[in-house]
């Protein structure tokens, strides 16, 4: 978040908002009759953590590794409902929340759970309420980087329109942020942190024109990352809109914030 004077959901506050998102977790009956109605084991999204040899292969691609060669490493992994459920939420509701996009509540506040790490920790935390794993204790990474390899075996749809639902019934909506990239320039920090040292002339000059070239630099290389964002935006407009912001129309009748991105 960029704008200061945005207000934010407290610390109290962001725990209740999820409450009432995922009352009975992310694990939950009511979230469960929805992505497995018949038993997790037949769900498509059970091959998100059980990929078969096929989807695998699929997936690598020819010449190497065969088909056949995948068939004779592959070996059934043990089934976890609890675990392979709630990753699946966690990550979801990562894409949602986190990769700068932002939710906001019904009153308009920002429902802010933390930075792409900081909403991993979070969706953590919150998750370990009420559902305990060994596996994952202490952890706090799991969800990091959102759905990733998921979305190459099965489709979340389900999940996202799960999120975008309850989300819409509490009153709450979502922006869309277009992924862009950015130039940090740490030098200014860096001569903070230099210890202070004898004032010479000659130095000082030097000092100034590598300061004058490092800013050059650094102003061809922002100018270098806008014009690769302008031209990704536009490239991007003649794609198919983010699999986030498809189900975001469905759900609410209209794009998201954001979206298209300007």
């Amino acid at each position: 978040m960029d704008n200061p004077e945005i207000l934010q959901l407290t610390d109290e506050e962001l725990i209740t908002f999820f409450d009432q998102l995922f009352p009975y977790g992310f694990v939950g009956e009511d979230v469960l009759s929805e992505i497995a109605p018949e038993g997790w084991q037949c769900s498509p999204l059970f091959s998100c953590f059980h990929p078969t040899p096929e989807q695998i292969f699929k997936d690598q691609g020819a010449p190497e590794p065969t088909l056949e060669d995948i068939r004779t490493k592959c070996k059934d992994t043990p089934v976890n409902v609890t675990d392979e459920v709630t990753e699946l939420v966690g990550r979801c509701l990562w894409d949602i929340f986190s990769c700068n996009h932002e939710v906001f509540a019904a009153d308009g506040r920002l429902v802010d759970i933390g930075s792409f790490r900081g909403s991993s920790a979070f969706l953590d935390g919150f998750s370990r309420k009420l559902e305990k794993s060994a596996l994952w204790e202490g952890d706090y990474m799991r969800f990091y980087m959102g759905t990733g390899w998921l979305q190459v075996f099965g489709d979340l749809k389900v999940v996202y329109n799960i999120i975008f639902r309850r989300l819409k019934a509490l009153g709450a909506d979502w922006v869309y942020r277009f992924p862009e990239m950015h130039f940090v320039d740490l030098m200014p920090l860096r001569k903070e942190l230099e210890p202070p040292t004898i004032y010479s002339p000659s130095e000082a000059w030097e000092a100034s024109k590598e300061d004058e070239q490092h800013q050059a630099e650094v102003e061809k290389m922002r100018a270098d990352l806008n014009e690769i964002n302008t031209r990704s935006r536009k490239e991007a407009m003649d794609m198919p809109a983010p699999f986030t912001v498809r189900v975001y129309h469905d759900v609410y009748g209209r794009n998201p914030r954001g979206w298209p991105p300007g």
